[in-house]
């Protein structure tokens, strides 16, 4: 049952929220409700939802002790197939919500999720929170969801549904398998200087940890010019330093946006008995992948960045001949099960419903015409943006060959005069970031190889209208050093 009555503004929540215990007014149903900014108010008693927005509307009910908030919101719109012609501001209108007067040209850090898949989300949130018990307990609640969507994305990568897992993120997965991994006195890491900070930190805390093991970390020297050159450095490493056991490799590396012929070194390793494990962030959605073509011991994957998925739903693809020793970082009611699907299979106290709409998003991602189309589309794009910017900042792009460049991600070094009057640092890659959100406008600033350089991104959402803002944005930028410099960026506690 539902009552529009009493109702102060037209706001929506989109799931079914129960709250019941003696503390609740008993209030009939027409009488002392505030709705305002989120916020249901009923008597002294308040419920504050997350998912607001401002389509539909609040319907609130008060009987005895019980609250209840649903909506009578649209359904969502049927999927039909999206031409690439309407990829850009007409897609971005269509599917996603974004601050107004906004170039978001970073979808590798946080992704942009499909108002649709939020949609189907919260979907499965109403469902669960009408018999939480039912949910949880039982196969056919959320257990038979997640392994749906685990099929789905089994199909999608190239492997079988038994050698997948999910997990929060890459970074919780790198951890998961590290600590997995049985290491002996004397064993090496390798790393390099282009490793993703927090992959680097679960190296150094293992080493810490465990008496005897060593990080190995090399220098990742430009320009790259061929792919052998990018081998060769692997190769060189390993070679020069004996009692390396573990190769931590990117597919695409994050703050560089190298794509990393993995294949061949993940062979020349496996020659060794060195095991390798892939972080691969920025890959699903935007490679194609076939893991067991590529053969990693483990591979790790993000599938918010460029697959669509609301953050917080990532994979660990686990070779066969592991299993039996991968366990999750937890230790929870299904630690000790016999195979990894079902010891992995998620806590009850978590919001799951990322993982459970992957199915959605990888249909929405074939809606597009799907990778080959989003791969010639969007790699054209990039590649433009770069050569674009270069030459209206008087700079260069990263010194990379092309087949070892990532195809939606691309890096352009930034004006002289905002590199020769901030220091080349991750504190001023922040302060520049700061200053062009505040702006309107998004990019990836980060120093490597001596200089400060822009990481654009192109997904289906983008046109080159948005690099445009960038471009000119950033040169606003170049007469604004004093203030930038004053920014503030602490955080009171």
């Amino acid at each position: 049952m539902t009552s529009r009555r009493g109702l102060r503004n037209k706001e929506r929540v989109d799931y079914v929220a129960l709250a019941s215990g003696p503390k609740l007014p008993k209030l009939p149903s027409h009488q002392g409700i505030v709705v305002v900014q989120g916020v249901v108010q009923v008597g002294d008693y308040k419920c504050i939802s997350p998912h607001v927005h401002k389509e539909t509307v609040i319907a609130a009910l008060v009987t005895a002790s019980v609250v209840i908030m649903a909506t009578d919101g649209t359904e969502r719109k049927p999927l039909t197939h999206i031409p690439a012609s309407e990829f850009g501001r007409e897609l971005l209108r269509a599917e996603f919500t974004q601050r107004p007067n906004y170039a978001n040209c970073n979808c590798g850090s946080y992704g942009h999720v499909p108002q649709r898949i939020i949609q189907a989300q919260n979907e499965f949130v109403k469902e669960r929170e009408l018999d939480p018990d039912n949910w949880y307990r039982f196969p056919e609640g959320e257990e038979s969801k997640y392994f749906r969507a685990v099929r789905r994305l089994s199909e999608f990568l190239g492997t079988d549904k038994n050698n997948l897992v999910m997990v929060e993120n890459v970074s919780t997965g790198v951890t998961t398998v590290l600590r997995s991994i049985k290491f002996a006195a004397g064993d090496k890491i390798l790393i390099n200087s282009h490793t993703f900070t927090a992959v680097e930190y679960s190296v150094e805390h293992l080493v810490k940890i465990t008496p005897g093991i060593e990080m190995v970390s090399f220098d990742l020297q430009l320009p790259i010019n061929k792919q052998v050159d990018l081998i060769d450095q692997f190769k060189r490493a390993i070679e020069g330093n004996p009692g390396i056991r573990v190769v931590m490799l990117d597919h695409i590396t994050s703050s560089s946006a190298i794509l990393t012929p993995v294949k061949p070194i993940i062979d020349w390793c496996h020659e060794r008995d060195i095991l390798v494990v892939v972080d691969g962030a920025h890959a699903a959605g935007q490679l194609p992948i076939n893991l067991e073509e590529i053969g990693a011991d483990y591979y790790l994957g993000n599938l918010h960045k460029w697959l669509f998925a609301p953050r917080g739903c990532s994979f660990i693809y686990v070779q066969p001949k592991h299993h039996d020793w991968t366990y999750p970082l937890v230790v929870a009611h299904n630690h000790f099960k016999d195979t990894l699907a079902d010891r992995f299979l998620p806590s009850a106290t978590r919001d799951n419903t990322p993982y459970l709409v992957v199915p959605e998003c990888i249909d929405f991602h074939n809606s597009t015409g799907g990778l080959s189309v989003i791969y010639e589309r969007n790699q054209a794009l990039v590649t433009a943006a770069q050569e674009m910017l270069a030459a209206a900042w008087g700079t260069e792009v990263y010194p990379v060959t092309a087949d070892c460049r990532a195809p939606f991600m691309g890096l352009v070094r930034i004006p002289k005069i905002l590199e020769e009057n901030l220091p080349v640092d991750l504190h001023s890659a922040d302060l520049l970031m700061k200053a062009l959100c505040d702006k309107g406008a998004f990019v990836v600033f980060s120093p490597s190889d001596g200089g400060m350089w822009a990481r654009i991104a192109a997904h289906v959402w983008n046109s080159m209208e948005d690099y445009h803002v960038v471009r000119d944005l950033v040169l606003e930028m170049t007469q604004e050093v004093a203030a930038i410099k004053k920014i503030n960026l602490s955080v009171e506690h």
